[in-house]
């Protein structure tokens, strides 16, 4: 499968309920897309998309990959939110496309809590550019 044969089965399975559906059998709520193909399909060379668990769900994240990677190839990256770094997951819900939602408000709460580490962590990134420059 190419990046835009891969976002097409996305986009058809987002509005279909099949992927809500694969999120939901492994304790997925929340699934975003982003980077480069998000916006420039014709141009990326993969499709990144973060996933966040279910409060009080398994986390398997080998079992997610595996589904996605089966529904939609090796073009895909997939990174779990919970253990992503400040700059990683401010990157994944900040401009990104909610792909599944399974509760309500998820999304929101998830980008704010991104926005809210991000900057609070900025001073401490500041500090590391500087002390690299000596």
């Amino acid at each position: 499968m190419s990046v835009a044969e891969v976002m097409e089965q996305l986009r058809a399975d987002k509005e279909s309920g099949v992927l809500a559906q694969l999120c939901d059998e492994h304790g997925v709520e929340l699934l975003t897309l982003f980077g480069s193909a998000r916006l420039y399909p014709e141009r990326a060379r993969d499709v990144d998309v973060a996933y966040q668990f279910r409060p009080g769900a398994p986390r398997d994240d080998l079992a997610v990959v595996n589904a996605l990677g089966e529904r939609y190839g090796d073009l895909l990256d997939s990174m779990p939110l919970d253990r992503a770094g400040e700059v990683a997951r401010y990157a994944a819900l900040g401009p990104a496309d909610v792909l599944v939602e399974l509760d309500g408000g998820v999304f929101a709460r998830s980008q704010m809590r991104a926005f809210r580490d991000y900057c609070d962590t900025q001073r401490f990134r500041d500090l590391m550019v500087e002390v690299l420059a000596r």
